[in-house]
């Protein structure tokens, strides 16, 4: 065979997977979606920069809206068939490290009788770069904030030659327990993750973190459950808040309301971008190994890497940003199916776990600006987080609203949109997106 037709059986072979991949999912989940921008009155409530939208427990119909950049976070109530704009608190954010500004909230299970909230930030009176995790308390109407002083639960320092990879998706457990994504604290093209955090027990970088914010241990503004993979470790230097380990930008989490899942994105280096379900100890590679890819030969032949659930080969698909687990209408096709995106493409993917093997991830829609994240009200209703201020809901026929009617969990927790880093090493600019075509689709095996 001559190098032309072999090149040209190659291109017919890898199309043919390609289009394959986006049948199979294709043929189980609609692809027929239409984008309406929401709390749009005279252009009033759009945004600069929102990274994410939470519906106040106890409210229903009533949001939360964070910008990075300004360190607002916005109240939208509902009046008649549009809503209102106001303030619902302000946090002072470094605007001179993007990356480091206001990432977003989450509700506290009991925020309706204890009013509590958490707020991932920069900390902009650290002299080196610093991530803050704070418990704020809202006031009795939770229309805003009590503007009692905040409770800084957790401090975590960066590389200071950097600015990025500030992870992290929060999201409580089932257990009642906060998990926290962290990122590596950056990097550089030569040395990726330059310090070795990822693979680091010694820092919390590059980690999924698990703690108690109920409690507080001596020293600490929490408590550390005991059942922590590496809190009986005998090694002092060893941080025991540590869940699971080695992710570099672990963008979002969000728990699955039937299954108590947790499911987990890490923004890839140039690989594999991957979905991950969370597990205890788990070990994802960075920067040793990017899923089956290793970096160094012979560097990853002793260590165990959890496989991801779903993924892509990097290419025009370049920042994953997770989404949320459709549970509505039991008898809707995407009942099951984990909706999310990437950025860089502004596409809309999807895929249901399946616990016998391989998973292809579909290709649904093309949204009308790239996203930082994506909410689930409520009623079920999708929205999606434009990046450049806009809110949109996500409308197709069968992604039908309801109130989730699944298992009572032992404890009741509101599912929030977990914060992010949001740049994606874009430094808040737009993007030409290639063609989708170019995709390289892979399969778990």
């Amino acid at each position: 065979m001559n190098p032309y037709t072999l090149t040209l059986f190659r291109l017919r072979v890898f199309l043919s997977i390609w289009i394959l991949g986006f049948q199979i999912g294709n043929s189980q989940i609609p692809n027929n979606f239409t984008f309406t921008p929401v709390f749009e009155t005279n252009n009033t409530n759009t945004f600069d920069k929102p990274v994410s939208m939470d519906e106040i427990p106890g409210k229903p119909g009533f949001f939360l809206v964070s910008e990075s950049n300004s360190g607002n976070l916005w109240l939208l109530s509902p009046i008649g068939t549009t809503y209102s704009k106001t303030l619902f608190a302000h946090f002072e954010v470094n605007k001179k490290d993007a990356d480091l500004g206001l990432a977003g909230i989450l509700f506290h299970p009991d925020f309706i009788h204890n009013r509590k909230y958490y707020v991932k930030q920069g900390d902009p009176n650290s002299a080196v770069r610093t991530l803050r995790l704070d418990e704020h308390i809202a006031a009795p109407d939770f229309l805003k904030d009590s503007e009692t002083p905040a409770r800084t639960l957790l401090r975590v320092k960066q590389p200071d030659e950097f600015v990025d990879h500030n992870g992290g998706g929060m999201v409580f457990g089932l257990d009642g327990f906060l998990y926290l994504g962290i990122g590596d604290g950056g990097w550089d093209q030569m040395t990726l993750d330059k310090y070795g955090n990822g693979q680091s027990l010694e820092t919390l970088l590059g980690k999924i973190v698990r703690i108690n914010v109920d409690k507080n241990d001596p020293g600490l503004e929490y408590s550390i459950p005991q059942d922590n993979p590496f809190y009986n470790n005998t090694n002092t230097k060893m941080r025991k808040e540590i869940f699971a380990y080695g992710v570099r930008n672990p963008f979002r989490m969000t728990r699955d309301k039937l299954t108590g899942e947790i499911y987990l994105s890490d923004i890839g280096l140039d690989k594999f971008e991957k979905i991950y379900n969370l597990r205890k100890g788990a070990n994802y590679g960075w920067k040793l190994q990017e899923y089956t890819f290793c970096f160094t030969p012979g560097t990853c032949d002793n260590i165990t890497v959890d496989k991801p659930i779903a993924y892509l080969g990097y290419g025009p698909v370049k920042c994953f940003i997770g989404g949320h687990v459709y549970r509505g209408d039991p008898t809707s096709p995407f009942y099951g199916v984990y909706l999310f995106g990437d950025f860089t493409t502004k596409r809309i993917l999807g895929f249901k776990k399946d616990i016998a093997g391989p998973v292809a991830v579909t290709d649904l829609a093309s949204a009308p600006m790239e996203m930082t994240g994506f909410t689930v009200d409520s009623q079920n209703n999708f929205y999606l987080v434009g990046y450049f201020g806009t809110i949109y809901q996500l409308i197709n026929p069968d992604l039908k609203p309801g109130p989730f009617t699944g298992l009572i969990t032992r404890r009741r927790h509101l599912i929030s949109p977990s914060p992010h880093s949001v740049f994606c090493g874009l430094n808040g600019k737009r993007l030409s997106s290639p063609a989708l075509g170019s995709l390289s689709v892979k399969f778990e095996k």
